[in-house]
């Protein structure tokens, strides 16, 4: 079967969870002291420029204390023969003021991981980031070059941000959580029940918990027929449910979530062709069509190589929660306060126009003139 592109990459986007990258739980922000300023470079094909003489030399700017990173130099730009700095603190401000802002609770995110690393002696590295972005792309089943081509601008990440901001505060919190996590006997026994045991094969329909009555509209049409059914699965507002008709992969006993058995106590009680009742779940409400009974596989056993294979995968999928519930630790050990809520809203961007106006003795735009797009929105 051949994939259109759109389809092609869809997988991949999904695969970044199998890869590892939702294991952080979090995205982190980028930390700025990597940022170090450059000298000026001559464009290709140029002439150098050649130094002033020393009558023609401006007087060299004051630069200012190492412990002062907010104020290094980061450019520089020429006015009445006068080198005039360009500063790192000029510099954020520009970009705060186009959605810098943004990233502020990231980078708290990321400090909050980084000192809690810290305090623990823990580090990450370059040879462990390498070996996990190997791991992801192998995970992913594509070249370095076309997860930078494909995948990354999907995330909005570039190659070094996402080295910075999803694989080593990662692996920071795996080392950090990695001994918080147990994988008994019970488990894996479950877990070895849920792929060999007896399973059933389902079809489902969810609604939004707002859409009761429409639920139950749709409901009284999918028990119809199996046509009908299939037709309502294919309306429903999840895409990846729709476009498989509600089938989803097949149902064993045991449930990861084991807080919560509603869908696998409902559906074991089916025969296969029958739908249940609209139940609540944590995604909103739901029905589920019993499809078929799938025989358990009496060929494996649960012998050592089966066990590894298990163990992986549980102590992976516990790892995930237990890196949740820990960053939520530390974040709220760390009580961050962040006074920075965003760029000037339509008002605010209005009133400062109309003073610059008014500075300039022009008259100020009527209240009924549209704003100027700001290409933000307004903050609450």
């Amino acid at each position: 079967m051949t994939l259109r592109k759109g389809d092609r990459r869809r997988p991949w986007i999904r695969g970044l969870a199998f890869a590892g990258v939702a294991a952080a739980g979090y995205v982190f922000g980028i930390t700025s002291d990597r940022l170090v300023a450059q000298p000026p470079t001559t464009l290709p094909g140029t002439p150098p420029v050649a130094a002033p003489t020393p009558a023609q030399a401006p007087a060299a700017p004051k630069l200012t204390k190492p412990d002062e990173p907010d104020r290094r130099i980061v450019g520089y730009i020429t006015s009445d023969n006068q080198l005039i700095a360009i500063t790192r603190e000029e510099l954020g401000d520009f970009l705060i003021a186009r959605g810098g802002h943004e990233k502020l609770e990231l980078l708290a995110n990321r400090k909050i991981v980084e000192l809690e690393a810290a305090r623990r002696g823990i580090t990450v590295s370059t040879v462990e980031i390498k070996a996990k972005l190997e791991e992801d792309l192998r995970g992913l089943g594509v070249t370095l070059r076309d997860f930078e081509r494909l995948i990354l601008p999907r995330i909005n990440k570039s190659l070094y941000e996402y080295i910075e901001d999803v694989i080593r505060p990662q692996l920071m919190l795996t080392k950090m959580c990695q001994d918080r996590v147990k994988v008994t006997d019970d488990d894996l026994q479950k877990a070895f029940e849920n792929r060999y045991g007896e399973r059933r094969q389902a079809q489902i329909i969810v609604w939004n918990e707002k859409d009761l009555k429409i639920a139950q509209q749709q409901w009284d049409e999918a028990r119809k027929s199996d046509a009908d059914f299939d037709r309502v699965a294919t309306r429903q507002a999840d895409p990846s449910l729709a476009a498989a008709a509600g089938k989803v992969k097949p149902i064993g006993k045991y449930p990861e979530n084991a807080h919560d058995t509603t869908v696998v106590d409902t559906l074991f009680k089916l025969k296969p062709g029958e739908i249940s009742p609209i139940i609540r779940v944590p995604a909103g409400l739901m029905c589920i069509k019993c499809v078929a009974i799938i025989p358990a596989d009496t060929n494996v056993k649960l012998d050592e190589k089966v066990k590894a294979e298990l163990h992986k995968e549980i102590f992976a999928r516990k790892l995930e929660g237990e890196i949740k519930s820990f960053f939520n630790e530390l974040r709220e050990a760390a009580k961050p306060q962040l006074l920075l809520k965003g760029p000037p809203s339509v008002a605010e961007f209005r009133e400062g126009v109309s003073q610059l106006i008014e500075q300039a003795g022009g008259a100020p735009p009527a209240p009924d003139v549209p704003a100027i797009p700001t290409g933000n929105q307004p903050r609450p």
